[in-house]
């Protein structure tokens, strides 16, 4: 059945400074008492997450209550992770006060877009004070999401101002986007208890996916296992839950001894915990220094907690200034991997409270998971191409960066989050374009992208005086075996090779299939670049054409023979290759060995170009390097 607007899942929570009144202002509009825990009620300030439904016009929404001291902070983020709408809660007699501050910035680097900010104990303050309250938020939420939010006051004592409230809040939501309903499941645990009759029972905020009475659970990243016997959503028992809404969920095989706030229930196999994470970091205006190439760190990524190392991606030495946004790596501990997913929104905190602004350092946003760990190179142009990826971008980028390993589309759902379905429509459009190779059937098959197609082409095309088994086993040690079976029956199949046994040999009647304008325009210009042409990354630009049509042209010229693969980012036109190699055998044959400077001069080309050019001709064997020299084989 399709969600209506006023079925769709609306999460409201709180901000604000240590006894500003939230929770009075949540009893106030609710009727509920958040505050459940005895030291609470003892101390008059809230300590942990609470939790309370709000019915408006015949909606109810999820309410979460956050604790303002900055001690709690952990406790904060978990509760302000996923919302829809927060109230900015100030008191009228104290004003802007530090944990204001810091609860702002973490709900703005969480993505929270909408809010409003309600001025709390009106009654304490007169007109005159009320107006000077109202000009001091103007500055301190200009810049935020929150500069142009409706600013109300209200009086939980009197009342006064409370059904203006009601009425913006009702306004708000109308105006809140849907969330999306496709991903995998995610529910990040916020808390966990016993109750009587029906034993361990957890809750939390569904943040992706969907959730149904019956499904088995993974709880990671502890791996246990479990299975759902019972959904409540709002107190009201339920068949289904989706993303955006707070549910309490009947676990059957696990204890609460065995469970704790920042585990997270998922469908097994569709999320993997993930040590490194590259990610676009914002290092909050207030701090007192850039950041540095290397920070210890407390990261705080839905309900969860943990340390880590955050390394600034970049050249050597490069850091992010106060108020920058930048690139950098987060590297967790072995202990604590994290289940997150591109797009997650997370949080850092350091050890020292900057001023006014109590110890949040900045957050930011989940590029990749599961990331190669950061060294010096080309890492940060890969985290940037990820970066500025749109998502439907990201899984070609996977593939590509997949090389030789061929991913399964199991694998390719954990490293984008995207639902199975989703996935698989996106690899058949791939390879309906020839921008991607499916190798097998059913969930075993395989994916390998255009490029990686015609390196492994290249790389059997050199070796075809081996045996098939043997040129196998001289690929890629990654690449699955029916990954290789489909790139070498690709090759029969367009008559370029023909296969014998056990032996694969060159197709006597062999014909280059006829190029498209555009790789025939690209081949042109490999001729007329000879031996320095521009980075592949370059080409669409040079060219005019999108990337994806400029990768399948020169995709096939590969495969056809008409340019070679020297390296990742370098592609060269085969006949400067063969003119190449022969002056090289030339040379070799009246010198017998070359020099670094004499290659240089045979080729005339800079380094960039002269080093692969020699690596190349060593990894066909047709040089060895001794030292410096090169030597025919």
């Amino acid at each position: 059945m399709t969600a209506t607007p006023e079925s769709l899942p609306i999460v409201l929570g709180t901000a604000g400074h240590i006894d500003h009144g939230k929770t009075a202002l949540v009893r106030a509009l609710t009727g509920i008492d958040t505050d459940r825990l005895a030291v609470e009620k003892q101390r008059g300030i809230t300590t942990e997450l609470g939790f309370a439904h709000l019915d408006l016009g015949g909606r109810r929404l999820a309410v979460i209550d956050v604790p303002g001291h900055e001690r709690f902070i952990r406790a904060m983020v978990a509760g302000a992770t996923g919302l829809d709408l927060v109230l900015l809660v100030v008191a009228a007699d104290e004003g802007v006060m530090p944990q204001t501050r810091e609860h702002l910035d973490v709900c703005q680097l969480l993505g929270v877009r909408r809010g409003l900010v309600v001025v709390t104990k009106r009654d304490l303050v007169d007109d005159e004070w009320l107006a000077l309250i109202d000009a001091e938020l103007a500055r301190a939420l200009a810049g935020t999401f929150l500069a142009a939010a409706p600013r109300l006051a209200v009086s939980t004592r009197t009342g006064a101002g409370e059904g203006a409230l009601r009425a913006a809040i009702a306004q708000a939501v109308t105006e809140l986007p849907p969330r999306p309903a496709t991903g995998v499941l995610r529910l990040p645990v916020d808390r966990v208890f016993t109750l009587r009759g029906f034993g361990t029972v957890v809750t939390g905020t569904i943040a992706s996916g969907a959730l149904a009475v019956g499904d088995e659970l993974a709880i990671l990243p502890r791996g246990l296992a479990a299975r759902v016997r019972g959904l409540e959503v709002h107190g009201q028992a339920v068949d289904r839950a989706r993303a955006g809404q707070r549910c309490a969920v009947n676990l059957g095989g696990v204890g609460t001894d065995e469970l704790a706030r920042g585990d997270v229930l998922a469908h097994p196999g569709a999320v993997a915990p993930t040590h490194l994470l590259d990610v676009r970091f914002r290092l909050l205006a207030a701090a007192r220094a850039p950041l540095p190439p290397r920070s210890k760190v407390l990261v705080h990524h839905g309900t969860t907690q943990v340390g880590a190392t955050l390394v600034v991606v970049g050249e050597r030495g490069a850091r992010i200034a106060p108020g920058a946004e930048g690139l950098a790596q987060l590297r967790l501990d072995r202990a604590t991997p994290l289940a997150a997913l591109p797009g997650d929104r997370f949080i850092v905190r350091g050890f020292q409270p900057l001023a006014d602004h109590g110890t949040t350092l900045g957050g930011g946003e989940v590029v990749r998971v599961h990331a190669a760990r950061a060294r010096a190179g080309d890492h940060a142009a890969v985290v940037a191409r990820f970066a500025a990826a749109r998502a439907e971008e990201r899984l070609a980028l996977e593939l590509r960066a997949a090389r030789a390993a061929a991913p399964t589309v199991a694998e390719l759902v954990r490293r984008t989050g995207d639902d199975p379905a989703t996935v698989t429509r996106a690899l058949d459009a791939m390879g309906a374009a020839g921008l991607a190779l499916r190798a097998g059937a059913g969930a075993a098959a395989v994916h390998l992208h255009a490029e990686t197609v015609a390196a492994l082409e290249q790389a059997v095309l050199a070796r075809l005086e081996l045996p098939r088994e043997e040129l196998r086993r001289k690929l890629p040690a990654a690449l699955p075996a029916r990954a290789f079976d489909a790139v070498v029956d690709g090759l029969v199949a367009r008559g370029v090779i023909e296969a014998h046994g056990e032996h694969l040999r060159p197709a006597a009647t062999a014909r280059a299939a006829p190029r498209s304008p555009l790789a025939a325009d690209l081949a042109r210009r490999f001729g007329a670049w000879a031996l320095e042409p521009p980075r592949p990354k370059e080409l669409p630009a040079l060219l005019g054409q999108p990337e994806p049509a400029v990768t399948q042209a020169l995709a096939a010229l590969v495969a056809d023979g008409g340019v070679v693969r020297v390296k990742p980012d370098l592609y060269v036109g085969a006949d400067a290759l063969a003119e190449l190699e022969a002056r090289l055998r030339a040379y070799l044959a009246a010198h017998r060995e070359i020099t670094p400077q004499a290659w240089k001069e045979l080729t005339g080309t800079s380094r960039k170009y002269a080093i692969p050019l020699a690596e190349h001709f060593d990894a066909r064997k047709v040089t060895l390097r001794v030292g410096d020299l090169r030597r025919l084989r």
